[in-house]
């Protein structure tokens, strides 16, 4: 390194698909045949509104690798990402001033996406399995609840793995209160022999919500929603059929349904688990020893506990003095909730393995170092 160079910040921030061999050159073949497309003017000058009947086959034919059998294509609906998603959920399942229940840490958008709707975000307790169900129990005897938004697999941010016996015991609730489940299973597809979805548990209860952000890319804002019949699909969609936010971009469900289609997507997402669990291997050989790292082996990012005197802006701040950046846990805290003593520490936004294995040198050397 010459004497005026410094190195870049490894930004450990955010998690997304890590790239892999494969990708580009599958993406462009689905680029060249999609632009070859007969209907290409179509795509690019019509509506998709929520998917053709092929793009909703093929998203059908594509989840029951994660839900063990084809969902009704009828049920099934292409949408512009989970946060356009998640606000049309919001806003039909729960009036204005009416309350859902979310695990006391949840991804960062939720209480945004609560605030734009005007609806509260109760918190319901967690544990190293996820979502407890005597929590949600507890909450649903004491307010009228629209919904639950459960991440149970792959949860954001404590990487825990609901198991089956807890899925159940939260369908249970659910099903005692008619609580209606809004499951976020984003990291499904890539998890390593994970449960089964919540969908498959409680079908007439669930809508189920799969991004590809996590399995193909951030960048083709899409996802897949699923309703829990097809008459409490017809209700959501029957009084916004003009709201275009939500919508699949055209090109977006032409490029994925083709990479479905040509098996090239199951590829990319066993490239994809493969990368991440060679990262996982790298986060285990730097910070597993020290006993303050929990995390799954299909986990895009790290969750640490801090080890005292540590908190985590003095932590955070620490940290960006050597270099790495990180992102402060409040903004996966539901209202009421103290999370001072964790980090997460993403092991995707690192771009090679030499610079996470750098970040995450500093990381352990903080820690062990616990002034």
């Amino acid at each position: 390194m010459s004497g005026g160079e410094t190195t870049a910040p490894i930004d450990m921030t955010r998690t997304w698909a890590p790239q892999v061999p494969a990708f580009r050159e599958v993406v462009e073949r689905s680029l060249t045949a999609v632009a070859r497309a007969p209907d290409l003017v179509s795509i690019i000058q019509r509506h998709r509104f929520h998917g053709s009947a092929r793009d909703k086959q093929a998203g059908a034919d594509w989840l029951s690798n994660r839900l063990g059998a084809p969902p009704n294509p009828t049920r099934l609906l292409m949408t512009g990402g989970t946060q356009n998603t998640l606000m049309v959920l919001f806003s039909r399942l729960a009036s204005q001033g009416a309350a859902i229940a979310a695990e006391k840490l949840t991804y960062a958008a939720i209480g945004q996406l609560a605030m734009l709707g005007r609806i509260s975000v109760l918190p319901v307790d967690i544990d190293e399995d996820g979502m407890r169900d005597d929590s949600l129990e507890s909450l649903c005897k004491a307010h009228n609840l629209a919904a639950v938004y459960i991440n149970p697999t792959g949860h954001n941010p404590t990487t825990s793995m609901m198991s089956l016996e807890r899925r159940q015991k939260v369908v249970r609730v659910a099903r005692k209160y008619a609580l209606p489940i809004i499951e976020d299973d984003v990291h499904g597809l890539i998890a390593n022999n994970p449960p089964p979805p919540l969908a498959s548990i409680a079908p007439d209860l669930t809508w189920y919500l799969m991004s590809v952000s996590k399995c193909l890319g951030i960048g083709l804002r899409t996802a897949f929603l699923i309703a829990p019949s097809d008459d409490g699909l017809a209700d959501l969609l029957r009084p916004i059929p003009s709201v275009s936010s939500w919508f699949v971009p055209g090109l977006s469900a032409a490029i994925i349904t083709h990479l479905i289609e040509s098996g090239a997507a199951s590829h990319i997402v066993g490239q994809i688990s493969k990368e991440i669990a060679a990262r996982q291997d790298i986060a285990q050989e730097m910070l597993g020893h020290l006993g303050m790292m929990r995390t799954n082996r299909s986990s895009l990012h790290v969750w640490i506990d801090l080890p005292p005197p540590w908190t985590a802006e003095p932590f955070i701040q620490a940290a960006r003095t050597k270099g790495v950046i990180l992102r402060h846990p409040r903004v996966f805290a539901t209202p009421g909730t103290n999370v001072e003593q964790n980090i997460r520490a993403s092991l995707i936004a690192p771009s090679t393995h030499e610079d996470l294995r750098r970040g995450l040198s500093v990381l352990a050397t903080l820690l062990l170092s616990r002034t």
